[in-house]
């Protein structure tokens, strides 16, 4: 494929450095879809723009979810006084990290499976994040939550800790509707001001 289908100016044969173009120049309509191949710089206003085709208006396709970062040789479709980027070809930086953008429209994934494998780390970063699942399973060497108010509710809840377990609060309050059992081979209940217990009966031993 040649590197420009329709008429262009050939391409530079000196290394690319600079990506901001300031001058513009006045927008060529074309009537018909013509691909190209072409460098993303930045122009004066900080937008987005084509190094030989500075004056169109550069838009992602819907069909390209990366976005284009300047340096990048992509793959670009002119229509009218847009120019249309249907593909990343080569990036200035290989090693940079890769950013999909649907824009405003949500976007959605669907398959039998889905599986992220990242042996550093994941992070999501939204304003409301809800997961819905018949079946959900975590597991880590270690887990910290941090929030402001933690609600849980369950119809059946069971903890199992080998070792200690451990609450700190400035108050706890407990309460059953029916029956309250503590069980352990040693027991100690310790107040530093009162102690108090108070029941309709009281059975000791």
């Amino acid at each position: 494929m040649s590197e420009l289908i329709s008429s262009a100016p050939p391409r530079s044969t000196e290394r690319f450095t600079q990506f901001t173009h300031t001058q513009k120049k006045v927008p060529q309509v074309h009537l018909m879809p013509n691909m190209i191949t072409d460098l993303v710089m930045i122009d004066s206003q900080g937008h987005l723009c084509l190094q030989h085709f500075a004056e169109l208006e550069v838009i992602t396709a819907a069909s390209c979810l990366i976005a284009p970062q300047p340096g990048d040789r992509v793959s670009a479709v002119l229509y009218q006084h847009q120019a249309f980027v249907t593909a990343i070809l080569q990036r200035r930086q290989p090693d940079a990290p890769l950013v999909l953008n649907s824009g405003n429209v949500p976007l959605h994934l669907l398959a039998p499976a889905l599986e992220i494998h990242s042996p550093e780390r994941v992070e999501i970063h939204t304003g409301h994040f809800s997961v819905v699942a018949r079946i959900s399973q975590w597991v880590a060497k270690t887990l910290h939550q941090v929030v402001d108010t933690l609600f849980v509710q369950a119809k059946h809840a069971r903890r199992q800790v080998e070792n200690t377990d451990e609450v700190q609060a400035r108050h706890i309050s407990q309460h059953a509707e029916q029956s309250l059992l503590i069980n352990s081979h040693i027991g100690s209940l310790n107040a530093s001001a009162v102690l108090r217990i108070d029941g309709g009966q009281i059975h000791m031993g």
